[in-house]
């Protein structure tokens, strides 16, 4: 660096430290009037009671500010804070409205060697609306969880329900008064007091509500439990024409509740009877859970709902080999075979031709037309016996070779 820069900045540093003094001088001997405006000062609502009394609340109530005109010595403005200022605005000294209203505000007490410029001309501007009530039922939205094999019997509230009160716009907001918190590990009974919070319908919290409590207790009751199976008992048999496709429960399986020397013995829990033979295509019932004595359901009425599909069922066939007896042939003849046997086409539904075999089956073979010896084909007669939705549809032939007696 050249002499010529050294001496600029000596200079630059000389102006600046005489600009300083100078200041300090002017502020702290001459110490001129200076203005000055401060902002956002806080303004205390007075006598609000009387609000309540003339039936007003204040619309979105937010903190109250004036900006005020200050005038004093440098060094007194310089020290100016807002918690310096004291002002009121009396709510019960004025007619007031529905809608807006200027409330005129007053200085009570200000720091010394400060003029106020704007001291008569200071107001906020207050929105009231009609103050109403509405009761509200508690519901409990306490989050619980449990230990193993525990479970909540039931939940009780008290008190049950809260009165809010409010400007109308608040209160007409609230649709839920709901107790928050969160309990963790339960395995006893437990009862606690939790705090009440006010909510809309989007689940957002309301402010500028006022209500009788606070807080509301809630008690949990526990008891022992366990989740098993359920199985579907039926009765009677499908309508005639149908088959059963099968079934969908909406739940495959519950939670019992009870004793645990009693849940230790169960393993599922029936259902009672379902009549099959009144049930009509995807059918769905209401079935109720048979419980054994002193058990109950942790998580429903004691009845599932059971969707039971039909379908129409087709016809299909079946071949059985059968042996086949003759009858009405002349005594002068007889069979050389050493059997004979057809096959016989069933026709039917599938589950009526599974319970058919060749003992349901009677085959004959009338001989009385035989005149001469030889070889022959006839088609014998099958008949069924005990047999339902079945039919014969083809009986096939036999080959009877016939010869003299002799």
């Amino acid at each position: 660096m050249d002499k010529s820069e050294n001496g600029t900045l000596i200079v630059k540093i000389i102006c600046l430290l005489l600009s300083v003094v100078l200041w300090l001088y002017i502020s702290n001997v001459e110490n001129p009037l200076r203005t000055y405006e401060l902002k956002g000062i806080p303004v205390e609502l007075t006598n609000e009671d009387s609000l309540v009394d003339s039936k007003f609340a204040i619309v979105n109530k937010q903190p109250f500010t004036v900006d005020l005109k200050l005038e004093g010595p440098s060094s007194e403005i310089l020290k100016v804070k807002k918690e310096d200022f004291k002002i009121v605005a009396d709510m019960s000294a004025y007619a007031l409205k529905v809608g807006e209203n200027t409330i005129p505000a007053q200085i009570m007490s200000y720091p010394e060697n400060i003029t106020i410029k704007n001291n008569g001309m200071l107001g906020i501007k207050v929105n009231l609306e009609e103050l109403t009530q509405k009761e509200l039922t508690i519901s409990s939205k306490v989050k619980v969880t449990y230990k193993e094999n525990i479970y909540e019997k039931e939940q009780n509230i008290n008190p049950k329900t809260v009165t809010i009160t409010g400007g109308k716009s608040s209160v007409d907001k609230v649709t839920d008064a709901i107790l928050t918190g969160e309990e963790k590990d339960v395995d006893k009974n437990k009862q606690g007091d939790y705090n009440i919070q006010f909510i809309d319908s989007f689940g957002n919290a309301v402010s500028n509500i006022e209500s009788n409590i606070k807080t509301a207790k809630l008690s949990i009751t526990v008891t022992n439990g366990k989740t098993v199976p359920v199985n579907v008992k039926t009765t009677g048999n499908v309508p005639q024409g149908f088959v059963l496709d099968g079934y969908e429960l909406s739940k495959n399986n519950v939670t019992v509740l009870g004793d645990s020397q009693v849940l230790n013995k169960l393993e599922s829990i029936d259902t009672e009877a379902v009549d099959m033979s009144s049930l009509q295509p995807d059918s769905e019932v209401d079935v109720k859970l048979n419980l054994p004595e002193g058990i109950s359901i942790g998580d429903g009425d004691g009845s599932i709902k059971a969707k039971f599909k039909l379908k129409k069922e087709e016809n299909t066939t079946k071949n059985i080999e059968c042996n086949v007896q003759y009858k009405n042939l002349s005594d002068t003849f007889l069979v050389t075979n050493q059997s004979l046997v057809s096959n016989v086409k069933l026709s039917g539904t599938q589950e009526a031709l599974d319970k058919i075999s060749s003992q349901n089956l009677s085959v004959i073979l009338d001989l009385a037309n035989v005149k001469e010896e030889g070889t022959f084909d006839y088609t014998p007669q099958a008949t069924l016996v005990n047999a339902n939705n079945v039919t014969v549809s083809d009986v096939g032939n036999v080959s009877v070779t016939i010869k003299k007696k002799g």
